[in-house]
């Protein structure tokens, strides 16, 4: 692919895995945690503002993220170091989108928004949670902008499952799929996780609930890692993706203070 924007982010992306390390470390007897950065950090940073210069006509949202981050980077190595993984990994998906698409992709042709929640019905706290905390709250999303069958008006009296949920499928642009034992015991949950995987163009990203283990998530494990629901790493990548995605201006501080609320429901959970 002759792309100068898909090249130097794929070379931000390998150049991170290869020379950059980032550790937690958790006493838990202690009730401690150290988290640090090693590697050769000037030199992801020449790469990173190669990648900047690249893309600032293209993604202008994207390139004043980047730009933030660097400059939040000496005092939040950790964090940061995160959070810029996550925006190389959404330039090479928008990019590779690009590519199979033919068509152009900029900060605003994404105008209408669209999620679908794949999920059982047993895990409702933890679902509601995630919309409203995650989806509405951190990240700014309207009712219209979800798909879950925890909202009793998305699917009306008299209308056929199975079609609203293939109709809703193909018109969203993320599938979210919440992964639990009450989810892998489900025939329905199976089903749009099958369809999810078949649909063409669309961003699958499998979340694994508390008590639930990777192992478990059996065939799926293998073909795509899930990402621990109670994971704030994870969540930050997330709020990253959809950001660039939709052209989004990032608002930090309200987006912690809504994964902090998130966590705080999780941890309640018996």
């Amino acid at each position: 692919m002759e792309n100068k924007i898909y090249q130097q982010s794929l070379l931000c992306k390998k150049f991170a895995d290869k020379r950059i390390e980032s550790c937690r470390i958790i006493n838990a007897s202690m009730g401690t945690e150290q988290t640090f950065v090693r590697g050769d950090i000037k030199g992801y940073e020449s790469h990173l503002n190669v990648l900047k210069e690249v893309i600032k006509d293209k993604y202008p949202l994207i390139e004043r993220q980047i730009t933030e981050a660097m400059g939040e980077y000496d005092s939040y190595p950790y964090r940061y170091q995160s959070i810029l993984e996550s925006i190389v990994k959404t330039i090479i998906s928008l990019e590779l989108q690009t590519e199979i698409s033919g068509k152009k992709v900029v900060d605003t042709i994404h105008k209408s928004r669209k999620f679908f929640i794949s999920h059982s019905s047993d895990d409702k706290i933890i679902v509601n949670g995630f919309i409203k905390e995650i989806l509405k709250i951190g990240c700014g999303f309207k009712d219209g902008d979800i798909f879950c069958t925890l909202d009793p008006t998305v699917i009306r009296t008299g209308d056929d499952f199975r079609e609203k949920i293939v109709e809703n499928m193909k018109s969203c642009d993320f599938i979210l799929l919440f992964i639990s034992g009450n989810y892998l015991q489900s025939e329905v949950c199976q089903n749009e996780m099958g369809a999810a995987w078949a649909i063409e163009n669309k961003r699958v990203l499998p979340f694994v609930l508390p008590n639930t283990k990777f192992k478990d998530m059996g065939f799926l494990n293998e073909v795509k890692q899930g990402a621990s629901i109670a994971d704030k790493r994870k969540l930050d990548e997330f709020y990253n993706e959809v950001c660039g995605y939709y052209g989004i201006s990032s608002d930090w501080p309200s987006f912690n203070k809504a994964k902090e609320d998130f966590i705080e429901i999780i941890c309640q959970l018996p």
